[in-house]
């Protein structure tokens, strides 16, 4: 299959009605729990997508990650960014949605198959009644405009995860699940606090892109970070970043940061953005010097 049709097939199949569909179908197997059947779907697309499956169930949140529609803005963001790099095996990493098509029809020959005996033990297990789903008839703006009315003035990263996992930040969940997810999109999340991130230590990308956050310091311990958008907050010191030794990519634009010295002995950083920032051009040669590509 060629790259434009590869590209046509998963960007209609990542559509905000399909997003809707398939996590509809997994969560009413959650809560009938089959988790027998779930974890068959789970490895029928572990070829195709990094899916770590156990006995405790754990890997229905990454289920929840990779189908949610609330996520389908940034997988759609970045199918066609692939596709514009002409990046077959990036996109071959989101085909694993073609794979539930028919995900009601899946459901129903797998469920009868026996079943593993499954016990809920976290509270972020049992109740899902809080799960947000767009109702694909209602516009996705809607959507986000409800969940922005429940936020509280004071909103921290764990918050954050609550409201888009549940709809709600009253229930709870063990801080190892937030260990076991190596991407988080959180843009226009109303954070303005980052405790919780630093238990994100597996975590590969991370977007906190328009949101209010002025200090970085929760970051430190995220050393396998390669890729953070921290556009449109209200940063201005970056020693933090220092000990984020894997970073390649890393977007600043529209925040008031004038001191960027600390990234010029960060051997793996490939690009950064400075457009609308206040970092003097000398900063900005001294970085470009050093291999980095800067837009600014």
């Amino acid at each position: 299959m060629n790259i434009t049709i590869l590209h046509q097939k998963i960007k209609e199949a990542y559509s905000t009605a399909n997003l809707n569909r398939i996590t509809v179908t997994l969560i009413g197997l959650y809560k009938e729990q089959q988790l027998g059947t779930l974890k068959q779907i789970a490895e029928m697309i572990s070829e195709s997508v990094d899916i770590v499956i156990d006995q405790e169930g754990r890997f229905f949140s990454r289920l929840m990650m990779l189908y949610h529609p609330d996520r389908g803005d940034f997988h759609r963001s970045e199918i066609d960014r692939l596709a514009a790099r002409e990046d077959h095996d990036g996109l071959l990493g989101y085909s694993h949605i073609l794979m539930l098509g028919r995900i009601e029809e899946i459901a129903a020959s797998l469920s009868n198959y026996e079943d593993i005996d499954y016990s809920p033990v976290y509270e972020w297990d049992v109740n899902l009644e809080g799960f947000t789903v767009i109702n694909s008839r209602e516009p996705e703006n809607m959507s986000r405009q409800k969940e922005t009315t429940r936020r509280k003035a004071h909103c921290s990263f764990y918050d954050a995860v609550k409201i888009r996992m549940y709809g709600k930040t009253s229930v709870d969940f063990p801080t190892y699940y937030l260990e076991d997810t190596d991407e988080f999109e959180l843009s226009q999340s109303g954070i303005n606090d980052l405790d919780g991130v630093q238990y994100c230590i597996h975590a590969l990308t991370i977007d906190l892109s328009d949101n209010s956050i002025s200090d970085l310091s929760p970051l430190w311990g995220l050393t396998q970070l390669e890729e953070l958008n921290l556009a449109d907050n209200r940063i201005e010191e970056l020693e933090t970043l220092v000990n984020l030794r894997n970073l390649k990519n890393l977007n600043l634009s529209n925040n008031p940061v004038k001191d960027i010295s600390s990234l010029f002995t960060m051997s793996k950083l490939e690009y950064v953005n400075l457009t609308n920032t206040k970092v003097s051009g000398s900063q900005i040669r001294e970085l470009e010097e050093t291999g980095v590509a800067v837009v600014s």
